[in-house]
C-alpha cells in the first residue's frame, strides 16, 4: 500500500525527528552525505580472481538461516531441513546449459514440454547454467508475444468481442470493483499470461548465471513447494503483469499485480545471492496514472511468503521499484506462525520505496545492508520512499549496522514502520554517515511503540560476523549484485571445442556386435564438464569430465545389447559458458544375435541311441538352447557365452523307433534368436 502525507505534516515530522536527533547528541543525520564521503567510500579495483563454476558451489557454512538444520514445518507439514547445496549433487546427465525460456522450462522440468506441475514436484538434483538474455516473452522464431496476442485469446462473455485492457479501463472507475464480463475476461487473459511467463523451481536445484549478462526478462520464477535451492548471478528483469487488477477497496484503490521477479512459496533451505532484481523497461516512473493511481504492473522483486522458511538473502542488489521484498502475505495465516526465518546481508537497495523488508511472524535478521536514495521521487505522482524495515504482525526484526544514505527530504524515522508488529531490534545504523538510533527515532511519534526486546538471538542459531557499520557501504558497493563473481570454469574461458566419434565396432572381438564402446576425443581446445551422449537423438549415457584446457580431453562410454540395425550417435560436450555437439556417428550392428549353428549327430548304425550336437565354430554365443524333434521341443539349456570363441550344446537322445526324423535348434540371447539348419536323422532298427 502506497500513501502520500500531505507537505505540512510531513516538514513537522521531520522537524520532529531533527529534534530527537539533536537530544541523541547526532549531527547530520537528515543531510544527504557529503560527495567527499561517498567518493571516499570507493573501492580500488581489486585484482582479477579465477573464475570458479558457481554450479559446484555449495552455502558456506554459518551463512544465515539457510544454513541451518532442524525441523521446519511449512504449512504445519514437518520437514527435516539442512545446509543449502542446491544442485551440487546432480548427475552429469542433468546438468543444462540455457539459452532460451523454453529450455529454462525444459531444464527446470526435467524433460521437453514439461509442464509447471512436473518443474514443481521435480526432486532431482538439477545444475542449470543461464547464458546471455532469455526472454520469457520470445518466441522459437525471435519474434516476441505481446499482451495484446494474449488479448485477442479471449472472447468477452456475450459480445464475442476480443478482450481489450482499455475496455476494461474505461468500463469502471474509482470507488467501483470490476465485476461481470469484463472482469472475468480480464482473469482468463491473466491466465494465459501465467501460462507464458511464470515459472515453478522445484528442489534440489541451482539455477546461476553465466558471466556477467545472464538475464531472465519478464519471467517470474517461483520456488514452490520445494527445498534446498541456489538462485545466483542473475539479473531477473521485469516481471511485467499486462492484466493488473484494480482493487477499488485497497486504500481507496490500487492497481494490484501478479507476479514477483522472484519468489519464495512453501518452501524452505533457499540462498538467494548476487543477483541483480529491476523493473527492466517499465520503472515506476513511466507508469501511467488510471483511476487517480499508478497504473501498477509489479508486483514484489523477492517476497518470501507461504510458510517459506530458513533462507538467505545476500549481496544482492535492489533497485528502483516500490513494494520490493515481503516476508509473510497475510495477517491471517496463522498457520505462519515458526516459520518465515530469513536471514538478509550485504544487499544494495537503491531508489525502493518501501518493503525492505515488510515482515510478517517472522524471525529476520537483517544486518551489513546499504539503502540509498538518488531520486526524491519513484512514480509520476511523486510518490517515493515510504519506509525500508516494516515490522507486522508477530515479526521479530534483528538490524544491525546497516548503512542508509537518505536524500535530505526523507524522514530517518520513516526507516522503521510499524505494520501490528510489538518489537524490534535496531542496533549499530549509520544515517548519512552519523549513528542514529532508528528504533528510538520511530517509537518518537509511533502510537504503540516498538520493545527491543526481541525473543531470539541471530548468534545462537548460526555464526556470523557483522562488519562494523562503517564499512558495510564500500563492501557492498564493490560486491553486491549480478556479474560480480568472476562466473564460469576454471579450465575454460568459452564454450567447448567440438569433439569427434569413433567406434569399435568390429575391432574389440571382430563381430559387428551389439557390444561396443562410442569414444569421443577432443584433440586440442576448450575443454568440457560434462558429456552427454545421444542414441538416436535419445539421451542414454553421461559423464563427467576433467578439464585440461587446452590439452587433450577424451571419454568412452560402453554400449550394450543393442540389436541389429543402424544406430546414430552425437555427443553434446557442456561447460559453463555453452555446448558444442560432434558431427554423427552411425554404427552398423549386424552380429548381435547368435550366429547360426550347425547341427550334428553320431548315429552311424542307425539303432536309435545318438547324440545331437549343436556347433557354433565362431560369432557371436548364444545364452539358450532349444532342441525340437519334429517340432516339438526335446530339450532346453543355459548356455555362458564367451564370444568370439567356439560354442557346443549336446543332447542325448535314445529309443528312437526306426523312421527318419527333423531336427532343429534355436539359439538365442537378447539380441536375438538364431535357428539352425534342419538336420534328418534315419533310425533303420
Amino acid at each position: 500500500m502506497r500513501t502520500t502525507a500531505p507537505v505540512p505534516r510531513r516538514r513537522a515530522r521531520a522537524a520532529a525527528t531533527l529534534a530527537l536527533v539533536a537530544a541523541l547528541g547526532v549531527t547530520g543525520a537528515a543531510t544527504a552525505l557529503p560527495a567527499t564521503a561517498r567518493a571516499a567510500q570507493k573501492p580500488s579495483t581489486p585484482p582479477p580472481s579465477p573464475a570458479v563454476d558457481l554450479g559446484r558451489e555449495v552455502l558456506p557454512p554459518g551463512d544465515g538461516w539457510a544454513s541451518w538444520s532442524g525441523v521446519t514445518r511449512p504449512d504445519g507439514v514437518a520437514r527435516t531441513a539442512a545446509p543449502v547445496t542446491g544442485g551440487v549433487a546432480a548427475a552429469p546427465a542433468d546438468v543444462y546449459v540455457v539459452d532460451t525460456w523454453q529450455e529454462l522450462r525444459d531444464a527446470l522440468a526435467g524433460k521437453r514440454g514439461g509442464s509447471q506441475t512436473d518443474a514443481r514436484r521435480n526432486t532431482v538434483p538439477r545444475i542449470v547454467y543461464v547464458r546471455g538474455t532469455i526472454d520469457a516473452w520470445e518466441r522459437p522464431d525471435g519474434t516476441r508475444t505481446t499482451c495484446a496476442d494474449l488479448e485477442r485469446r479471449v472472447a468477452v462473455e456475450g459480445t464475442g468481442e476480443p478482450f481489450a485492457m482499455s475496455d476494461y479501463v474505461a468500463a469502471f472507475g474509482p470507488g467501483v470493483d470490476p465485476s461481470g464480463p469484463l472482469e472475468t475476461a480480464r482473469t482468463a487473459a491473466a491466465a494465459l499470461q501465467a501460462a507464458q511467463t511464470l515459472q515453478h523451481v522445484g528442489s534440489n536445484v541451482t539455477l546461476v548465471g553465466v558471466g556477467d549478462d545472464a538475464r531472465i526478462v519478464g519471467g517470474s520464477l517461483r520456488i514452490r513447494d520445494a527445498s534446498n535451492v541456489i538462485v545466483r548471478n542473475l539479473t531477473l528483469s521485469d516481471a511485467y503483469d499486462c492484466f493488473p487488477q484494480w482493487d477499488a477497496n485497497d486504500s481507496g484503490g490500487n492497481w494490484n499485480s501478479a507476479y514477483d521477479n522472484l519468489s519464495v512459496w512453501t518452501s524452505t533451505s533457499v540462498w538467494i545471492d548476487h543477483n541483480t532484481f529491476d523493473d527492466g523497461d517499465h520503472p515506476p516512473a513511466t507508469l501511467d496514472t488510471v483511476y487517480g493511481r499508478p497504473f501498477e504492473v509489479h508486483d514484489g522483486l523477492v517476497d518470501i511468503t507461504h510458510g517459506s522458511d530458513l533462507v538467505t538473502v545476500s549481496y544482492n542488489a535492489l533497485t528502483e521499484h516500490d513494494k520490493t521484498s515481503l516476508v509473510g502475505s497475510s495477517d491471517s495465516r496463522t498457520q505462519d506462525r515458526g516459520q518465515h526465518r530469513i536471514t538478509y546481508h550485504h544487499n544494495r537497495w537503491t531508489d525502493i520505496g518501501q518493503r525492505a523488508p515488510r515482515v510478517r511472524y517472522g524471525d529476520v535478521h537483517v544486518y551489513n545492508e546499504l539503502y540509498e536514495q538518488t531520486k526524491p521521487a519513484l512514480y509520476p505522482d511523486g510518490v517515493g520512499f515510504q519506509y525500508y524495515l516494516g515490522a507486522g504482525r508477530e515479526s521479530s526484526i534483528v538490524a544491525e549496522q546497516n548503512v542508509f544514505e537518505l536524500l535530505p527530504t526523507s524522514d530517518p524515522a520513516k526507516i522503521l514502520a510499524g505494520w501490528g508488529g510489538t518489537e524490534a531490534k535496531v542496533a549499530g545504523s549509520l544515517v548519512n554517515g552519523a549513528p542514529f538510533d532508528v528504533l528510538a527515532a520511530y517509537n518518537a511519534t509511533a502510537t504503540t511503540p516498538l520493545s527491543d526486546a526481541v525473543r531470539w538471538d541471530p548468534a545462537a542459531v548460526y555464526p556470523y560476523t557483522a562488519q562494523p557499520a562503517e564499512q558495510v557501504a564500500a563492501t557492498v558497493r564493490a560486491q553486491a549484485g549480478a556479474g560480480v563473481l568472476r562466473s564460469g570454469s576454471p579450465v575454460a574461458d568459452r564454450a567447448p571445442d567440438r569433439f569427434r566419434l569413433s567406434h569399435d565396432n568390429g575391432w574389440d572381438t571382430g563381430l559387428h556386435d551389439g557390444d561396443y564402446t562410442v569414444t569421443a576425443t577432443l584433440f586440442w581446445g576448450s575443454n568440457g564438464t560434462v558429456a552427454k551422449l545421444y542414441e538416436d537423438g535419445v539421451l542414454v549415457d553421461a559423464a563427467w569430465l576433467e578439464g585440461r584446457t587446452p590439452g587433450r580431453q577424451q571419454v568412452a562410454f560402453d554400449v550394450t545389447g543393442r540389436t541389429d540395425g543402424d544406430r546414430t550417435y552425437v555427443v553434446e560436450v557442456l561447460n559453463p559458458w555453452g555446448s558444442s555437439t560432434s558431427a554423427p556417428l552411425t554404427v552398423r550392428v549386424r552380429d548381435a544375435a547368435p550366429a547360426k549353428a550347425v547341427l550334428k549327430h553320431d548315429d552311424r548304425d542307425g539303432d536309435g541311441d545318438l547324440t545331437i550336437t549343436a556347433h557354433l565354430w565362431w560369432g557371436t554365443n548364444a545364452e539358450r538352447y532349444v532342441l525340437y524333434q519334429d517340432g516339438v521341443e526335446v530339450d532346453r539349456q543355459t548356455l555362458t557365452p564367451a564370444t568370439p570363441q567356439a560354442q557346443h550344446a549336446t543332447t542325448r537322445v535314445s529309443g528312437l523307433a526306426p523312421g527318419t526324423y527333423v531336427f532343429t535348434a534355436e539359439l538365442s540371447n537378447a539380441a536375438g534368436t538364431t535357428a539352425t539348419a534342419p538336420l534328418t536323422v534315419v533310425v533303420r532298427r
